[in-house]
Order: C-alpha cells, then sequence, then structure tokens
C-alpha cells in the first residue's frame, strides 16, 4: 500500500509539473494577442473556482473550514497573489529564463526549513542532488543568465522567497483541508485580492482581440489550476521537499514542449543543463528509496 502511495504520488507530482509547463507558453500567447495582465490572472482565478465547485459539490465536500484555518489560508492567498506580482515585475528587468530559474531554487528553502523545524533530515547525498538540479537550472539559462539589471535579480530574490512560503504553507494546509477545498479558496481570496487592488490602482482591463488569445487564456487558467491542485494533492503522498524538487522537471516538460511545437531545439549548453537536472532529480529519487528500503 505504501509503495502504491508512493508510485501515485510521483506520477501525480510529475502530471503537475506537464501542466505548469503549459501555463507560460499559453500566458504569453494570450498576452500577446491583446490580453492585459490583470484579466489573465484575475480569469486564472476565476476558472479555478469554476472548475473546482462542480468537483466539490459531487465529491459532497462543504467549501466553509474551520475558523483555526481562516488566517493561514488568507496568509497563502495574499503570499500567492503576490508571488505572482513580484515574478511579472522582476520579468519586466531580467530575462524570464534568469528569473524563473532563481525562483525555482524554492526547493533549497524547503529544504532548508524542513531539516531546520526537523521535519526531514537529509542525506548528503539528497543535499548534493538538490543543488545540483539548481545548478543544472543554472547551465540551461546560461546564455541569457547575465542579461539584466540588479534590481531585478533583487525583486526575483524576493519571489524566490515567497515561492518558498506559499509551497510550504500552502502544503501544510493541503494535509488539513485537502487540495481542491484549498485550491478553491486559495482562488477566491485571490480574486478578491484582485478586486481590492483594481479598486486601488485602476489597472488596465482588455481581453484578447480573437479567438487564439480568448483560447489561450481559457488553457492559462485550466493548466493553472490544474498543476497547483495536482501539486498539493501529490505532497500529501511523497512530502512537500520530494514534490517540490520533481516540480524541477517543469522547465524540462517546458522545453519537450518548445521543441515538438515550436522548434526550438537546444544547444550543446543547454543540453548539458537539460541532462545534468534529470541526472540530479534521479539520483534524489534513488537515495530517497534507498533510504525507505
Amino acid at each position: 500500500m505504501k509503495e502504491k502511495k508512493n508510485t501515485l504520488g510521483i506520477l501525480v507530482v510529475l502530471l503537475s509539473s506537464l501542466c505548469f509547463a503549459i501555463v507560460p507558453s499559453s500566458a504569453k500567447t494570450s498576452l500577446d494577442f491583446g490580453s492585459s495582465l490583470f484579466i489573465l490572472l484575475f480569469s486564472r482565478c476565476l476558472i479555478g473556482l469554476v472548475l473546482l465547485l462542480p468537483i466539490l459539490f459531487f465529491q459532497k465536500e462543504t467549501v466553509f473550514i474551520k475558523k483555526i484555518f481562516f488566517l493561514p489560508v488568507l496568509f497563502s492567498s495574499f503570499v500567492s497573489v503576490s508571488l505572482i506580482a513580484a515574478v511579472y515585475h522582476a520579468i519586466e528587468y531580467i530575462n524570464i529564463a534568469l528569473g524563473m530559474t532563481i525562483v525555482y531554487a524554492f526547493p533549497i528553502g524547503i529544504a532548508l526549513i524542513t531539516s531546520i523545524r526537523g521535519e526531514e533530515k537529509y542525506s548528503l547525498q539528497e543535499w548534493l542532488s538538490i543543488l545540483t538540479v539548481i545548478l543544472g537550472l543554472f547551465i540551461l539559462v546560461y546564455d541569457e543568465i547575465f542579461t539584466g539589471s540588479l534590481y531585478g535579480i533583487v525583486v526575483c530574490i524576493i519571489s524566490f522567497i515567497l515561492m518558498t512560503t506559499f509551497v510550504y504553507t500552502s502544503s501544510k494546509l493541503a494535509d488539513s483541508l485537502g487540495s481542491i477545498v484549498l485550491n478553491f479558496h486559495l482562488n477566491l481570496w485571490s480574486l478578491i485580492f484582485l478586486l481590492m487592488s483594481y479598486l486601488l490602482f485602476s489597472f488596465t482591463i482588455k481581453i484578447p482581440e480573437n479567438s487564439v488569445g480568448l483560447i489561450a487564456l481559457f488553457f492559462n487558467g485550466v493548466f493553472y489550476i490544474l498543476s497547483y491542485t495536482l501539486f498539493f494533492w501529490g505532497s500529501r503522498f511523497i512530502g512537500v521537499t520530494r514534490t517540490s524538487v520533481l516540480s524541477l522537471t517543469d522547465p524540462i516538460f517546458a522545453t519537450v514542449i518548445a521543441m515538438i511545437f515550436l522548434n526550438q531545439f537546444l544547444s550543446i549548453i543547454e543540453s548539458l543543463g537539460f541532462t545534468v537536472v534529470l541526472l540530479s532529480i534521479y539520483f534524489f529519487e534513488r537515495s530517497k528509496i534507498t533510504k525507505k528500503s
């Protein structure tokens, strides 16, 4: 039974990564066809609510949560919105690849938190595997790593802290509330925070100019909610650190998708980074399995 849960958790997280790999491309397509950033973010949360509500209904789960979880959910929702805002602000100053690589270093933050709090113990091989995964991601974007400002990098480091905080706190909540209930509330409160921001700052509201942009907007919301729902579901089976490390396959899936649909092939350096990431995740997983055995 334990082995089945372990395998299911890995498959769920990998599926989450595949879904998340589609999000950046659909977001960029929607923005290129005229969508405003506010509409992109707002539609994500709205689509999430629309998709999750009938699932909750058929599973006969209530959307109401105990008072003890209200403030933590509110906090995670605020961190989620702040994270998205920080990432998009950062990539105004630095390359997207560099920005996402810094944010994707969050498994190191998760490992540090769980290690300090005594929730998990890591072998030297596991620490080296995590660090080597991050190194592989930097090699993957080496050609573009020095284009950008110091300010953008600082904002991206803030995004990394927010990402670490969000994943850690939300994974704990998912253990108590369930992935679907948690994601429903995250999207609900994110919508409320976005509406409050709109009233304060009057952001531009523009929908895509044609059907391609609208479809991309819809796909962005669907795969965004699928990725996070599956991520937190998988973390309940295999733990937040292991889930975080496996989620670093996101850029790998994104690269494969770009190769298949956009004919964007890797250079020699990028291929090296690609290989380092895959091998590091493999050795991390092998170390986990060996320790359990």
